[in-house]
């Protein structure tokens, strides 16, 4: 390979590695800012491959025009230095923008709006860049074929991706993001001087320009710090930022009005340093239901008072389980002094891990508990839908002594208790009622749910009994708390609710509700028709497939240049919706393991690679039935892959480094056949588009379509609503379609 030809093959492995971890921080930044789930993570990567493949198709039309495309690719790094951290300036300002308070969820269209158009700048430059960069590739003397540059291309690129997701998860996740947009500033400089070094593009204008960017850089870098808490303090408008910190998790916030410190997560309230009626409220009641609480286990959120109030019952033993240990840390730092002695009694365990895999991983020996108390948020994310799962509750029982109860929450509106909010109370009541006999609810404006073997009573004597000392859980209150009319009516509702379905971990449909919800808030017609979607018969489904055949049919008939372009929309569709169920299986079976997550990522983006780099050297051969095996391997492997997880989540082994290892294989298994259809698709492509190379961009746009779409359907409807045996079902015939059309194509 010549010094150019180096020089481009860098230049798109830096396009991948900007993508990958600029992609990264902006989620994160517009997650802090809008109190991101699944839907707006969804939706930010629908905005990110929408402007992307939009930069991708109309740059084809103008790249292979110009006679200069090496200039005009050293101007797209140069270009990016400077788009990407007006980005997440952009990001950080937009709660401003949007008029949204800190910590309350904000209004979803206005959100969506800015966020789609935030990323639109930096993101088309991306799209362009992949084009520019084939052009520069296409200009050379002894070029290769089209479709084999643009193969070639998408794997430099792919293995960009799998270096950059393996920089951002092992060494950039916690770091100053104004450190990394240097790193990533300098990193497209060297690729924009080592094209520029070379002759026939020593521009006067371009080295100049590459001296000041490097050196701008260098002062960004050198003032990394203050630009960083500058910029943050955007995100909290009216607030005292007192620090802002990025775990493995996200970012955490400290904020000061007045005398009192509140804690957020990713945007999140989370809490203020004395929540004292919250935290009575949460822990006494299930505290008093067991008649002597000696061992208990707290999920979530106990760092602001929540353990001080078990402790009032003089239990023998505590343990506290919280995922993100940069969490306490943090808190320990800011909360008052009679707040941070809890975490030095000897009856707290603290652990840092994820609750269900905390529970999954106790030895047998372990003494089980009386009390577990789930402190948790509404189950608005897949991470936290996890402790409202059959499942989970199921694994909470088998922790539970013959007398034990386990108590969980939701936020509530006791006097008007819309429908969204009936569908999403009623499916933790119903997911709850298959597990233990015993369910009690107590409604006001957060509902608990008490659940145990055996109907349990609660002792208002007890408080005297145990010396306990309560402002807001008094007599009167727990009277009032029992006897309320509003029991029997929500329980009513909840029973007679013929819609909402029991919470799985393969069916995350709490999940959906809770979207609902959020969107009720707003916009109470939309959230009615986003209900609707949810109760999805099988004459439905079966009609959806009728439609999508006929579209299919079509498409083949009317023109054969434009199945290749279909397939690899389906192809990419097919990957991202995998991909997200991959993640999803590994993570509810087997807890939320963040590192090996991103391994699980690299595995798929490296399976890719492989794949597209298989499919350029076999190029000269005919070709005319790779896209209908390659279809009818993907709808092969989503029925495989139900046995697959079946028979996972059956096993007695919870984790093992096989295990581990399966899911790797599962994951670049998929990678590597969508990889291998991306050369393949645009060479069948650019057969019927011989000598117009504008069509160069179109496959590589397409295919940022299909994940486009994929990104947005998959976490929001798709696994929530049909759940893994559904979703991959519905994949597989949808590949056979496609597999058909292929087949008999003419």
């Amino acid at each position: 390979m010549d010094a150019m030809k180096r020089a481009l093959a860098f230049s798109f492995a830096t396009l991948g590695i900007t993508s990958l971890i600029g992609q990264v921080m902006l989620i994160r930044e517009l997650m802090a800012v809008f109190y991101g789930n699944e839907f707006f993570i969804g939706w930010i990567l629908f905005a990110w491959f929408f402007w992307v493949g939009l930069g991708s198709l109309a740059t084809g039309r103008w790249a292979f025009g110009t006679t200069r495309p090496a200039q005009w690719l050293i101007g797209c790094h140069i270009a990016i230095t400077v788009l990407l951290p007006a980005s997440i300036f952009l990001a950080r300002c937009s709660r401003l923008a949007v008029d949204a308070v800190p910590g309350v969820i904000p209004d979803l269209l206005p959100s969506l709006t800015f966020s789609l158009f935030a990323l639109a700048p930096l993101c088309l430059l991306l799209g362009a860049q992949f084009v520019i960069a084939a052009r520069a590739w296409e200009s050379l003397k002894d070029r290769p074929t089209l479709d084999r540059i643009l193969g070639e291309g998408y794997v430099h690129e792919t293995l960009g991706f799998v270096i950059g997701g393996i920089m951002f998860g092992y060494f950039f996740v916690t770091t100053n993001e104004f450190v990394v947009i240097a790193f990533l500033a300098w990193l497209n400089v060297f690729a924009g001087s080592f094209i520029c070094a070379l002759p026939r593009n020593r521009t006067l204008a371009a080295r100049l320009t590459l001296v000041v960017v490097s050196t701008l850089t260098a002062i960004v870098f050198l003032l990394a710090r203050p630009i960083n808490e500058r910029t943050a303090r955007f995100r909290f408008p009216g607030q005292n930022l007192l620090e802002s910190r990025n775990s493995i998790y996200g970012n955490l916030a400290v904020t000061r009005n007045a005398e009192q410190h509140n804690f957020f997560e990713n945007g999140l309230f989370l809490a203020a340093d004395r929540g004292e009626m919250a935290n009575e409220y949460t822990v006494h009641f299930p505290m008093l239901f067991h008649r002597a609480p000696k061992n208990v286990l707290l999920i979530g959120n106990g760092f602001n008072g929540a353990l001080v109030e078990i402790l009032k019952h003089n239990p023998d033993r505590v343990d506290y389980v919280e995922i993100d240990p940069e969490l306490i840390r943090l808190a320990r730092f800011y909360l008052p002094a009679d707040l941070d002695r809890v975490f030095s009694d000897p009856r707290v365990r603290v652990t840092a891990a994820d609750g269900r895999f905390f529970l999954k991983r106790r030895a047998a020996t372990e003494p089980l508990y009386d009390v577990i108390v789930v402190n948790l948020p509404n189950p608005s994310t897949a991470l936290i839908n996890r402790y409202f799962t059959k499942e989970f509750f199921a694994e909470a029982l088998s922790q539970l002594k013959p007398d034990g109860l386990l108590s969980t929450k939701l936020a509530f509106s006791p006097d008007y208790v819309s429908r969204e909010l009936e569908d999403l109370g009623a499916s933790v009541f119903r997911s709850l009622q298959s597990v233990f006999p015993h369910v009690t609810i107590l409604p006001e404006y957060e509902i608990l749910f008490i659940a145990s073997r055996h109907r349990p009573a609660l002792l208002k004597e007890r408080l005297v009994q145990r010396g306990v000392e309560t402002r807001f859980v008094t007599d009167p209150y727990i009277s009032y708390r029992l006897g309320t009319d509003r029991i029997p009516q929500v329980f009513r509702a909840f029973q007679e609710n013929a819609t909402a379905q029991v919470n799985r971990d393969g069916k995350p449909i709490a999940c959906f509700y809770s979207l609902v919800y959020w969107i009720s808030s707003f916009h109470p017609h939309l959230a009615r028709i986003a209900a609707g979607t949810s109760r999805v018969s099988a004459g439905w489904m079966a009609v959806a497939a009728v439609l999508i055949g006929a579209l299919i049919y079509g498409v083949r008939r009317r023109s054969a240049a434009r199945l290749p372009a279909l397939a690899m929309g389906t192809g990419a569709f097919s990957l991202m919706v995998c991909e997200v169920v991959i993640i999803l299986a590994f993570q509810v079976f087997y807890g939320y393991l963040y590192y090996r997550l991103s391994l699980i990522i690299a595995g798929l983006m490296l399976g890719m690679a492989i794949g597209t780099w298989a499919a350029t050297h076999v190029l000269g051969r005919d070709h005319r039935h790779s896209l209908a095996l390659l279809h009818g391997g993907i709808a092969a492997y989503c029925l495989a892959f139900i046995f697959i997880a079946q028979f996972l989540a059956a096993t007695s082994v919870k984790y093992s480094a096989a295990i581990e290892l399966i899911f790797l294989l599962l994951a670049a298994a998929v990678g590597a056949l969508v990889g291998f259809e991306f050369p393949i698709a645009n060479k069948l492509y650019l057969e019927h588009h011989v000598g117009d190379p504008r069509k160069a961009g179109v496959i590589y746009g397409i295919d940022l379509a299909g994940s486009c779409a994929g990104a947005l359907v998959a976490g929001v409807w798709m696994l929530p609503v049909l759940g893994i045996t559904g979703t991959m079902v519905a994949l597989a015939v949808l590949n056979t379609m496609v597999a058909a059309a292929a087949a008999t194509r003419n």
